[in-house]
């Protein structure tokens, strides 16, 4: 449903604008250079596809997917257009319709993204930070007899958490990145919440766990209690 009311602002500000700058708009629309972002969106989808993840993992592979196709299906298709004998006036035209496919592109992300990508903490709800997943809030409790859910009364919300992290050091990325450890995102979860590769996420760990002296997700946690400092350091 969500996608769906995306789908139709797009519009509605298409037409807005075919309006107020006086272009013509059915030239935007072409059903072949569509269905070719769509394909070439699933085609490099298939080779990042694991089973088991989230969809919300899958719609943003997906939407960072259609991006790339549109990138290369208009390179092509410029590409194309400069290898043909075409006219000095029909240049422009043919080269401006080339680059429909970066039209369709960036609406497949929008409808496809997920409102929360790029993780803006200041806009977080000021509760704490939650352990719903299978990943910190577990393994905190396997490893401590005497921790119980009320603990997650003692953390951080996430904008503070954010603060935290960066006092202690760590880069506006690392920051953002160890937020979304401790909130039990895995490290798939991770690169498609900040468009970024798996590769580069776990880059980003070592570096964090290097800068805070520890070596497992779960020292984490010890950063981002209230009653903790910022210069505070783990007892590994």
């Amino acid at each position: 449903m969500k996608n769906l009311i995306k789908l139709t602002a797009i519009l509605i500000y298409i037409f807005i604008m075919s309006y107020l700058l006086e272009f013509e708009l059915l030239p935007l629309f072409d059903l072949k250079q569509i269905f070719l972002v769509l394909i070439g969106m699933f085609i490099l989808f298939l080779p990042g596809y694991r089973r088991g993840e989230s969809m919300h993992t899958y719609t943003g592979q997906l939407a960072r997917c259609a991006i790339f196709a549109s990138y290369i299906q208009t390179f092509i298709m410029l590409f194309i257009v400069l290898s043909k004998s075409i006219t000095l006036e029909e240049l422009p035209k043919e080269a401006a319709l080339s680059c429909r496919p970066l039209l369709y592109g960036i609406c497949l992300w929008v409808i496809l993204s997920k409102e929360d990508a790029g993780t803006k903490y200041s806009a977080e709800p000021e509760d704490a930070i939650k352990y719903t997943k299978t990943g910190m809030y577990t393994a905190n409790n396997a490893n401590s007899a005497n921790t119980n859910k009320t603990d997650a009364s003692h953390l951080l919300t996430a904008s503070k958490a954010y603060e935290n992290f960066h006092e202690l050091g760590l880069t506006n990325r690392e920051s953002e990145l160890a937020v979304l450890i401790c909130k039990g995102l895995s490290n798939a979860e991770i690169a498609t919440e900040l468009f970024i590769s798996e590769t580069t996420v776990k880059k980003h760990i070592s570096n964090i766990f290097e800068k805070l002296g520890i070596n497992r997700r779960e020292q984490l946690l010890q950063f981002i209690r209230d009653d903790t400092t910022p210069t505070h350091r783990p007892v590994l």
